[in-house]
C-alpha cells in the first residue's frame, strides 16, 4: 500500500532556506563593516583636526573645545546622513556615526593611552555626539531637507556641543586649592601626570582675546560654534555626495525601492 505525502508535509527545499540565511549572514557583515569604516574615519578625522582639545580634560577648555570640536566633527555624520538617506531612506546616518564614533573612541583611549601610555582613563575621556546626532537626524525626517537639516539641525549640533557634555566634564572644572592656587581638579590632574601637554598652556587659552569682550564666552563660543557646524554640514554633504554616492553610482545601483 502506498501513502501520498501532501505536499505541506515534504521537506523544505535546502536551496531555498540557505538563501536567507545567506543574506542575512551578508547583512551581518555589511552592518559590521560600515561601523568599522565610519567609526575609523570619524576617528581619523578627530585626531587630525581636533587632536589634544579632545584626548585631555584640562584641554577641554571653554574657547577652542567647544568650538573645534563640532565643527570638524559634524563633517563625517553629514557625509554618512546623505548616504543613508540618499540611497536608503534611513533617517540614522548621523546617529550611526556618532555610535561608532564612540565605539571606537573608547577602544583608543582603553588600548592606546590606559593600558599602553598609562594614563588614567578619567583623564583621557572622550566627548560625546549622541545626543546632538538624534537631533541631527530628526531634523532631517521631519524637514526632509538637507538645507534646513544644515541650518537648524547644524546650530543645535554646534550650539548645544558644550551642554551635551557639560555633565561628564563638571566634575574636573570643580575649583581646587593647590599649593595656595587657585586651580582645576583637570589642572591638578596635570601636575600629577607627565606628558608634553602641560596646563600653562590651557590658561592661556583662559585668557585669551574673548575675555576681553565678554565675561561669559561660553555662551558666544557656543553661537559660534553653532554657525561654523552649518559649513562643516555643507562640507560633509559635499563629501557624501560626491566622493561616495557618485563614484559608486556609476558601477553599483543601491537604492531601496
Amino acid at each position: 500500500m502506498t501513502t501520498v505525502q501532501h505536499p505541506a508535509d515534504a521537506p523544505p527545499d535546502v536551496g531555498t532556506t540557505s538563501k536567507p540565511l545567506l543574506s542575512r549572514r551578508w547583512d551581518i557583515l555589511l552592518l559590521i563593516g560600515a561601523l568599522l569604516l565610519i567609526g575609523g574615519a570619524f576617528h581619523l578625522n578627530q585626531m587630525l583636526f581636533v587632536g589634544d582639545w579632545s584626548f585631555w580634560a584640562d584641554w577641554k577648555d571653554r574657547e577652542f573645545w567647544p568650538l573645534l570640536t563640532p565643527a570638524l566633527g559634524i563633517i563625517i555624520p553629514a557625509a554618512v546622513q546623505y548616504i543613508t538617506w540618499d540611497r536608503l531612506r534611513l533617517p540614522a546616518g548621523a546617529t550611526l556615526a556618532a555610535v561608532a564614533l564612540m565605539g571606537a573612541e573608547w577602544l583608543s583611549r582603553w588600548g592606546s593611552f590606559h593600558y599602553w601610555s598609562h594614563m588614567p582613563l578619567n583623564f583621557v575621556w572622550p566627548e560625546t555626539f549622541l545626543l546632538a546626532a538624534v537631533i541631527l537626524d530628526v531634523v532631517l525626517l521631519v524637514t526632509r531637507s538637507y538645507l534646513l537639516t544644515a541650518v537648524f539641525g547644524s546650530m543645535v549640533w554646534g550650539a548645544f556641543f558644550w551642554y551635551f557634555n557639560f555633565p561628564a566634564l563638571s566634575p574636573f572644572l570643580s575649583p581646587v586649592d593647590f599649593k595656595g592656587t587657585l586651580l582645576t581638579v583637570a589642572d591638578t590632574m596635570s601636575f600629577h601626570t607627565a606628558r608634553t601637554q602641560t596646563p600653562e598652556y590651557l590658561r592661556i587659552i583662559e585668557e585669551g582675546r574673548l575675555r576681553a569682550l565678554v565675561n561669559n564666552i561660553t555662551i558666544v563660543v557656543a553661537f559660534f560654534a553653532g554657525m561654523v557646524s552649518v559649513v562643516g554640514y555643507g562640507v560633509g554633504y559635499l563629501i557624501g555626495k560626491y566622493l561616495a554616492v557618485w563614484p559608486v553610482a556609476k558601477f553599483w545601483k543601491l537604492r531601496n525601492e
